[in-house]
């Protein structure tokens, strides 16, 4: 396998690897179910937070479902209610006004053609003659009493609580398998429990696509003072990820590690050198545990030059972009993986922040 590597000092004339672009369908190579980031753009932090508890209740669950993750579960958001756009949600999860969706009648409206006569009297979605859609992830009432539960530990089960809904949802594509369970992190099976929450084809495309999309967006945690310029290196930066890895890479269709650091201060107003030694040199030094979004982190990964031979981009929430070596493609990685943490050399805020 070929070690990670960037344009150096003594560098010769690049070499350029046609690589086809490739989307990820996770984050971590381990499988990570249990990250819980306090932020990722586009939810809710509240809506998350339940997303993510939903997700972290399950590994205790019977049968065993191993794998969720609340990635998962806010694709199935995505889709079925637009991650609560226009709604608002309290700190404890309800949601104001409620989601309920469009009358289940046989008509034809959001792809309906079986009616579904009412069974909750209207008491979740006021419909007395047919069944509505209910909360974040559209419960149909008729499936609320079987799947139904209080994730927020208020002594309620609430279609409408934000908590409530994630965990019904972890609860119904896990316990609709039977005995057998799911395992999250097999993508056939992953499949099926979509198709059994919701038996459209096209659905499970479209959850599965909003799944990966949140497989490869990273949070982004709260800066601290001056990270403005930080934040917008790493916005940029993100664009690019799944792009492969091209010696002495500048874009637009492919990175190296300093090529894609470079490019992305450049987005943000900061000029910082081409090379891993030179921005090694330049920029503020700062300690490992004060790493704000757009902080460069160095490492002796072995090399014809002298150390840094790589560098990736803090992120947020101990994550970092990086661009790793050639036959790989940008991606998201841990700051402390095993492979990269015992290299770790320092890290540099480039720029007057």
């Amino acid at each position: 396998m070929a070690s990670p590597g960037c344009l150096a000092a003594i560098t010769a004339i690049p070499l350029v690897l046609g690589l086809a672009i490739s989307a990820f369908t996770a984050v971590l190579d381990d499988g990570d179910t249990t990250s819980a980031p306090a932020h990722v753009k586009g939810i809710p932090d509240t809506l998350l937070d339940a997303y993510v508890r939903a997700a972290q209740a399950l590994e205790s669950a019977e049968p065993q479902c191993p794998g969720m993750r609340w990635q998962i579960l806010a694709g199935i958001g995505k889709i079925e209610s637009s991650l609560l756009a226009g709604h608002d949600i309290s700190p404890s999860g309800d949601v104001s006004p409620p989601m309920i969706g469009p009358r289940l009648d046989g008509s034809g409206t959001g792809g309906n053609t079986t009616p579904h006569y009412d069974t909750d009297s209207g008491k979740w979605d006021s419909d007395t003659a047919y069944d509505r859609a209910v909360g974040p992830n559209q419960h149909l009432p008729s499936g609320w009493d079987t799947f139904g539960a209080d994730g927020n530990g208020d002594g309620t089960k609430d279609p409408h609580n934000a908590y409530d809904s994630a965990a019904a949802s972890a609860r119904e594509l896990c316990l609709s398998a039977g005995e057998g369970g799911v395992d999250f992190t097999d993508r056939d099976q992953l499949d099926t429990a979509l198709f059994r929450y919701n038996r459209s084809r096209d659905y499970v495309s479209d959850v599965l696509a909003e799944i990966d999309t949140f497989d490869v967006q990273p949070p982004i945690a709260d800066g601290g003072p001056g990270s403005a310029q930080g934040r917008k290196a790493v916005e940029w930066a993100l664009q690019h990820l799944g792009k492969p890895y091209v010696w002495g890479g500048v874009g637009p269709d492919g990175f190296d590690c300093s090529g894609l650091t470079m490019k992305a201060w450049a987005a943000a107003g900061v000029d910082i050198p081409r090379v891993t030694t030179d921005q090694y040199q330049a920029g503020q030094r700062v300690d490992k545990d004060a790493l704000q979004p757009g902080d460069l982190l160095f490492y002796d990964t072995g090399g014809p030059g002298p150390p840094p031979a790589h560098m990736t981009m803090y992120v947020g929430d101990g994550e970092m972009i990086n661009a790793p070596s050639t036959g790989k493609n940008i991606r998201i990685d841990p700051v402390d993986s095993s492979y990269y943490s015992p290299k770790f050399m320092g890290a540099v805020r480039p720029g007057e922040l």
